[in-house]
């Protein structure tokens, strides 16, 4: 399906087009709409990647144990199988689509990562000023192709970096920028919680001519906790996030798993000042070295999205 753009002149036209997908992306995100949004490039690096971290509402760095820690807390690696392969497939709203898919293996005492995320808006149609007939249709896209590392400091800290390369292309215009994510994730003195620290999209502006966006840059603090319960076979996981924007107010996120003999879970996340988005749902089935997961996360009169997961260990 292609979307109507029109054109009235130039780069610094196009420019403003990825601005405003941009601050579809932050409305979308935010209830009190803060000075700030809009102002950051690459938006799509906040869709959320990975159906259980969506339905999870996205509290997720100190529970990254899987190859999509990759794209939330690299520091999660060293609680990740070697050789295990992640894809996700997003049906996001409007027509867009998002795909991503990461791979873990190890060298010598390092557990690393390579992912991609790629972010695709549909066909959009190109009119020149005061045209009735469109002169054709673009396909703008956003990539991202990032390496992670992790390290085992000692029995319950770990650290990991990740350095990502981005791309957007909007039409004819191209713009580059490398970012960098940092974690640590921790065991503490109370069994079974776990915390995480991030820092997320460090780096160089994205830059159309001489003028340069910043990128997303998250600034997070997140806490889980797993037991067992009393009835056989039985556990429950909670965990939380306090989240700080550059572009945004801080704001928070939580979510709760139920796992019945560690093969279906069932999920649920929310996640606070949302103008479209505030709850989230899903499960997840755990057979073997396979695994399933599902989220749908609505965004009130604006649409839902379905995110299909899928995780498998060699």
């Amino acid at each position: 399906m292609a979307h109507a753009i029109k054109f009235t002149g130039g780069r610094l036209t196009i420019v403003r087009l990825g601005l405003a997908l941009g601050l579809l992306v932050s409305t979308g995100e935010s209830r009190a709409v803060s000075a700030d949004a809009g102002t950051t490039s690459l938006n799509f690096l906040k869709v959320a990647v990975g159906a259980r971290a969506a339905a999870l509402g996205g509290a997720f760095s100190a529970i990254s144990e899987d190859a999509s820690a990759c794209f939330w807390n690299p520091a999660g690696l060293t609680s990740t199988p070697p050789n295990e392969l992640f894809f996700m497939q997003n049906r996001w709203i409007a027509d867009i689509s998002q795909s991503a898919a990461s791979f873990t293996f190890d060298v010598p005492r390092v557990r690393m990562g390579v992912s991609m995320n790629y972010f695709g808006m549909g066909d959009l149609e190109r009119r020149g000023t005061n045209s009735v007939l469109p002169d054709g249709v673009f396909t703008p896209f956003d990539l991202a192709l990032g390496v992670s590392a992790a390290y085992q400091i000692n029995p319950d800290l770990s650290a990991g970096v990740t350095a990502r390369y981005v791309h957007e292309s909007l039409d004819s215009e191209t713009a580059e920028a490398t970012l960098f994510d940092i974690g640590i994730r921790s065991r503490t003195m109370i069994p079974g919680l776990t915390a995480a620290f991030t820092v997320r999209n460090l780096g160089t502006e994205l830059k159309y001519e001489s003028k340069g966006y910043p990128a997303p840059r998250l600034v997070s603090l997140g806490a889980a906790y797993h037991r067992l319960l009393p009835w056989k076979g039985s556990s429950m996981l909670v965990c939380a996030e306090l989240e700080s924007p550059n572009d945004n107010d801080a704001r928070i996120a939580l979510g709760a798993e139920y796992g019945f003999r560690e093969f279906i879970y069932g999920r649920l996340g929310y996640r606070s000042g949302l103008a479209y988005e505030a709850f989230s749902y899903g499960f997840g089935i755990d057979y073997l070295k396979l695994r399933f997961d599902y989220a749908f996360v609505p965004y009130s009169d604006i649409g839902n999205s379905h995110r299909f997961s899928f995780f498998y260990g060699f």
